[in-house]
């Protein structure tokens, strides 16, 4: 294989920006340590899980392996310094309880149970049927925006000029943000993720990358926060008025809270759809096979969707903490310490898949994990399915006419595998 544990690397932003995901090292953990203590000088050691039943063991004892204790994403110890202290700056700024967590996803149960709640009705399979039609006409809207860029000027950016657009459009649609604020949205989100370059392009005269990152925040913080108002005063129905006046616990969400809970909601439900769509464009027009095999038979769409999930694993890991000693792997993992759990590694296990490797569009069963598993499975799972479904079906008369022009530029980015930029021509 031509390296050893010792050697591996799969926490390097710069070398998932150069290369993408580490798959050759991932296969090396899974075959000799599948739980294995990761140990490096610029990150804080976790145990890195990569086997298929050993991440579906950690998502589902959610007792066991808490995502309240502290640490919820892999990041550098440079990274996780400089986001504490922008948090600090906020708490104190607003007046917030310092001790509040971010969001939803950093509680456990009975409390994450309350919050999630408050919005979960939004994500049913019912609801999103009640989608099919308006998701189905923005896709087609979308792809002749795209078709004519391409006529236009022959090139085209898969992801800036096709995929933001569906899955932010449809979670502002849910959430009643008006479609004059989209563009102001997408660069808020996407300040979160951006190499220093692109971030740098908003700062203004003398404004330092953690200045820029700073205000950039607190922008989206009186967005949000005007936001919750106006539906809270209008009752409009949208998603954010619901959660603007729901209670837990018999309380209204404070402002903190509030604010935390709309940041999630607009960031993951727009991010990781995204990259999926984008990714599965490069993923078909790379197996030239299975885009003729789904264009001949676009009923095939439902388990082309489940394979692109499985293959482009949008989200790389979350981190979990152990609350007593348990032997995982071989391995004994102690109360308080970490473990990374890492869905694209699971997604290419030979002893849950076969062929793991082979993009393969008729998969069946195909029980990929993109979306965790047990008490936190990603809410917003069914809204990814069904845009990336429409996303697809209104791909499919324009895919044979596409054609890749060079390599995906990615963003080194440990949490989420982001192509910033894809471009394609007309053949």
């Amino acid at each position: 294989m031509g390296t050893t544990l010792d050697a591996i690397d799969i926490h390097s932003t710069s070398r998932l920006e150069a290369e993408g995901y580490p798959w050759e090292a991932w296969d090396l953990l899974r075959r000799d340590a599948p739980v294995y203590w990761y140990e490096r000088a610029d990150i804080e050691p976790f145990w890195a899980v990569t086997r298929y039943d050993d991440v579906h063991f950690v998502g589902s004892n959610d007792r066991l392996f808490i995502n309240g204790g502290g640490r919820l994403r892999l990041i550098s110890t440079t990274e996780d310094r400089e986001s504490k202290e922008r948090s600090r700056r906020r708490a104190e700024l607003r007046g917030w309880d310092p001790s509040e967590v971010p969001d939803l996803v950093y509680m456990d149960k009975p409390r994450h149970t309350e919050f999630r709640n408050l919005s979960a009705r939004s994500f049913t399979p019912r609801a999103m049927r009640a989608l099919e039609v308006h998701l189905a006409s923005y896709s087609t809207r979308f792809i002749g925006e795209l078709v004519e860029l391409l006529e236009q000027h022959g090139e085209a950016d898969i992801v800036e000029d096709f995929a933001v657009k569906l899955p932010l459009a449809t979670i502002c649609d849910i959430m009643g943000l008006p479609v004059d604020d989209w563009t102001r949205i997408h660069t808020w989100t996407g300040a979160f993720f951006e190499s220093e370059a692109e971030v740098m392009r908003l700062a203004h005269e003398g404004e330092t990358l953690d200045e820029l990152r700073f205000r950039l925040s607190m922008e989206f913080y009186e967005y949000c926060a005007a936001t919750a108002n106006r539906a809270r005063a209008n009752q409009d129905g949208s998603l954010t008025a619901r959660v603007a006046t729901g209670e837990v616990d018999g309380q209204p969400l404070t402002p903190q809270q509030l604010h935390g809970y709309l940041v999630l909601l607009i960031g993951a439900g727009n991010e990781t759809t995204r990259n999926a769509i984008a990714g599965g464009v490069v993923a078909l027009l790379r197996h030239p096979d299975q885009l003729a095999l789904l264009c001949r038979q676009p009923d095939l769409v439902d388990t082309a969707t489940e394979e692109i999930l499985r293959w482009v694993s949008p989200v790389i890991q979350f981190a979990r903490t152990a609350t007593d000693d348990v032997v995982l792997g071989g391995k004994r993992i102690r109360a308080g310490e970490t473990v990374g759990i890492f869905y694209p590694s699971a997604n290419r296990d030979e002893r849950a898949f076969d062929d793991p490797y082979r993009f393969d569009i008729t998969r069946s069963p195909n029980y990929r994990q993109a979306f965790g598993h047990g008490a936190h499975f990603c809410l917003g799972a069914n809204l990814a399915r069904w845009e990336l479904r429409a996303a697809l079906r209104a791909l499919i008369p324009v895919l044979p006419r596409l054609q890749l022009v060079g390599e995906p530029q990615r963003i080194g980015h440990l949490h989420l595998g982001i192509v910033k930029h894809q471009t394609v021509s007309l053949r």
